[in-house]
């Protein structure tokens, strides 16, 4: 972005928070009933309402009912993942400066951190945090990026380095240059792959298994039971291997 050391007017900045959006983090919780919903809406919920639904028409109402309780508790399982992906979230949002010290219109003034627009030059000092991400034009500051980059040793930070949004300033001060603020940083990179990540946890594996187990005994146990209906020998139990991959391998 173009910028000189004295930092933007308030019309240049203006015209870029209009067209970059404010440096905060945007809110994408769902009400807690579309969250719930969304436990249901789901390749794995699929698999475990098609498995009952092939239960009923089968006449197994007990396995039918096992597999709505599995559903159920896949869909609680679901919700505790996402409710610990949200408080990850809010700490992380927790580190966020609320207000920065910027020079604008050629004076050095506080405002609140949302207002900051890439172009800006804004003061790192002592204990502050680095309200977005920056390169730093002068000065010398040491930097506790460990929140974000995992990093046990703070980071000494001189003109030209970058700075990112959530960095606590340890030691030293200097001026720096907004390079991106709100999702556009990495602070919002990291954030947005917590929201998103999607690791299929040991409980649901065990779901599955459950579930694939009660549908092959249930399939085998009915072709089995009614062989007149189908134009193959099924006394023969071999045979169902034929239909059902695993039900032999599982069953004999």
């Amino acid at each position: 972005m173009d910028t000189t050391p004295e930092g933007l007017t308030s019309i240049e900045a203006q015209a870029r928070l209009r067209r970059f959006g404010g440096n905060a983090m945007p809110d994408v919780r769902l009400h807690p009933w579309l969250q719930a919903l969304g436990q249901f809406w789901a390749p794995v919920p699929w698999m475990l309402e098609a498995a009952a639904l092939l239960e009923l028409a089968l006449g197994k109402y007990a396995e039918a009912g096992v597999i709505a309780f599995l559903i159920i508790f896949n869909a609680v399982i679901g919700l505790v993942q996402e409710g610990r992906a949200q408080h990850t979230l809010a700490a992380l949002r927790s580190r966020l400066a609320l207000t920065a010290s910027v020079r604008r219109d050629g004076a050095w003034t506080t405002l609140p951190a949302i207002g900051l627009v890439p172009g800006d030059v804004i003061k790192l000092s002592l204990g502050g945090v680095v309200a977005a991400d920056v390169r730093v034009l002068s000065g010398s500051v040491l930097l506790d990026q460990s929140m974000l980059t995992g990093e046990s040793v703070p980071v000494e930070a001189e003109g030209g380095h970058p700075a990112f949004a959530g960095a606590l300033v340890r030691r030293g001060e200097a001026e720096a240059e907004v390079t991106a603020t709100g999702g556009r940083t990495e602070f919002g990179h990291t954030a947005e792959l917590v929201r998103t990540a999607k690791i299929v946890s040991s409980q649901e594996n065990a779901v599955v298994r459950v579930v694939r187990n009660l549908v092959g005994f249930a399939v085998c146990s009915s072709l089995l039971s009614r062989p007149t209906q189908l134009s193959c020998t099924c006394r023969r139990p071999k045979l169902c291997h034929w239909f059902w991959p695993r039900c032999w391998a599982q069953f004999q």
